[in-house]
Order: C-alpha cells, then structure tokens, then sequence
C-alpha cells in the first residue's frame, strides 16, 4: 500500500489546524519563542519540517516592521590613513558577523571614512537597520551624542567619556597604557616614547595611563616623545623613520597599535637600531600576526573577537527596549621578545 502523502500547507493556519492549536501558537513555536513550552515548541517544529512548511522571513519582517540588519560603521580616521583592512577591523568585524548570525540578522557595512555623521545619520546605513555599531569614535563624539538623543539605538566601541549619552562597550585603555609603561621601566627604560594621536578618547586613556606610570617612577613626560604617528602600517614607518633621523634619544616605545608597532620595529630595524637591545617596542591588541612579527611583540592584549559579540548583545537588547550598561573588557599585558624581558 503506497504512503499517504502529508496534507498540503501553504499557510501558518494550515499547520494550526492540522496541530489543533491557534495560529499564534504555531507563530511563536516557528520562531522559537519562549513564551511557548519546549516540548510544544519541539513538537509544532517538528510538524512544520514533516509538511515541508517553512516561515516567509520576509513577509515576517514586513509584518513585525524589522529589516534584521545592523549596520556596522568603521570610524576610519582620515588623518591618520586608517583603512578597512587593518587587522583589527577585521577581527573586529568578524566577532560582529557571528554574534549577528547566531541571532538571524544580516549585516550592513559602511566601508570609507565617516566625512559629514549629518550625512550618516540620513543615509540608508542608519536608515534601513534597526541598529548601528560603531567601531571607533574618531572624533565625533558629540555628533555620536546627539544621534542617540534621536532615538537610534546605537553602540560604540571606544573609551569612556564624561558626556556620552550613547551605550560604550570598550576595553580598559587607562590600565592598558599603564601596563606598557610600567613593564617598560621595570625592564629598566626610562626614555620612552608613545607612539599614536590623543585626539580619540580610547588613545586619550591610553596616553593617561602612560602618564600615570611615568609618575610613578618619578619620570618627567618629554613632549619630543609623543609623537602623532599614522595607523596605516607603510606611512607609519615612513614617518618613525623621519623621526629616527632627528636622533630623539629613546630607549623605548608604547604605541597605540600593533600595525604601527610592527611598523616601528621595521623602520629601527633598517635605521641600524636593535630591537629590543637599544629600543624596546609594546603594541596594543594582540592581533594574530603580533607573535609572527621580528621579534615577536609584546602587546596589550584585548579580546577582540569577544568584544565584537558583546557589541551585537548590547545593540539587540536597545532594540528589544531593555536597560544596558556599558561594557569594559579586560586587557592583559602579552609579554614576548620586543620589550627585552
């Protein structure tokens, strides 16, 4: 005798008759609500797959008023020639793409330098996503500011400020600077350098930390040492190599990267110096290529891709109306061969 094949569904309300349930049930069982009970749950999944009845995501979004996308904004900064492809960006995006597929949503990237945050705010990229990540301050926190105050539910990775009025997940950038430093004069340095702007308040908390360890060794800051080097790897090391020909004497630096880290090393290395015999070098982040560079960095370390999904939490819980807090993320000294230790 030949199998009866299943009835035909081709609605939502096909399946509730046939299960002998409201629509609304069947509803909230196909999109895993947990207003209905696991076994019912199991249960009414189980007799969708059975009838080959899948839910229209899109007709489903439409309904609800939902795109499923958050928008992810890099906040390059143009002066620095900070670009996309930076490693930590992309580590960075790649923490962001997970944490967004676990929870069904796409992602929308806007790629290039952020010139005019009026013209963001009326572009698709906050138009047509029901959040936006950013990716850096640069320098505009107000503008971040006041695009909270329009109601977009928005999230920043970045360092603390006193006014922000936006939800902050970022990493202990004061202690971070601090551990470089003090690392550094324990290593018996005491010309050190920083390497990187303060014009962004995670640099900023950075430089303060830095600040913080020279005091308490009982060292002068020397303004020849701070020095605003570019993000962008090949014009960092053009620039470091400009400065190295001043003969600045410095017996070590903290930089506020790895990129410009590595950069630093290449650019003593081909001006005769020895790293880190007569210049030790501290990056910051712990990229993956940190341990494969000549020698080996040591750097601050942040956990980039669990930042990246704590990012995505924070932004869907704003959207689901909920109360957040901000976030700061440990950092951790990864001592290795640059530092001379």
């Amino acid at each position: 005798m030949s199998k009866i094949p299943p009835r035909a569904v081709s609605s939502l309300q096909d399946l509730a008759d046939i299960a002998g349930v409201s629509r609304a049930t069947v509803s909230r069982a196909l999109n895993n609500s947990t207003l209905i009970n696991a076994e019912t749950r199991k249960r009414l999944q189980a007799l969708a797959s059975e009838h080959n009845y899948t839910v229209n995501k899109q007709a489903r979004d439409f309904r609800l008023k939902q795109t499923r996308v958050i928008s992810v904004v890099f906040m390059l900064d143009a002066h620095s020639e900070q670009h996309p492809s930076d490693p930590f960006f992309l580590e960075m995006l790649g923490g962001i793409a997970d944490g967004l597929s676990l929870h069904d949503y796409d992602l929308l990237l806007a790629h290039a330098p952020v010139a005019s945050m009026r013209d963001l705010a009326n572009s698709r990229i906050v138009r047509n996503a029901e959040g936006v990540i950013f990716v850096g301050q640069g320098e505009e926190h107000q503008a971040l500011n006041k695009l909270a105050d329009a109601g977009t539910p928005i999230v920043v990775w970045g360092g603390s400020v006193a006014d922000k009025r936006y939800l902050l997940v970022g990493g202990d950038n004061a202690g971070g600077g601090f551990s470089a430093t003090s690392h550094l004069i324990a290593q018996g340095r005491r010309r050190i350098a920083f390497f990187g702007n303060t014009r962004t308040p995670e640099n900023q908390a950075r430089f303060s930390g830095y600040e913080k360890a020279l005091a308490q060794a009982n060292l002068q800051p020397d303004e020849k040492l701070t020095v605003d080097i570019p993000s962008d790897m090949q014009h960092a090391q053009v620039v470091i190599e400009n400065l190295l020909n001043k003969r600045i004497d410095m017996d070590a630096v903290v930089c506020t990267s790895d990129v410009m880290a590595i950069a630093a090393i290449a650019a003593l290395t081909e001006s005769g110096f020895s790293v880190p015999d007569d210049i030790a070098v501290v990056g910051y982040d712990d990229i993956p290529i940190a341990s494969f560079s000549s020698p080996p960095l040591t750097t601050i370390r942040q956990s980039i891709h669990q930042a990246g999904s704590v990012l995505v939490e924070s932004v869907l819980a704003l959207i689901n109306g909920h109360q957040v807090a901000d976030t700061t993320l440990s950092s951790k000294l990864v001592v290795r061969k640059s530092c001379g230790a």
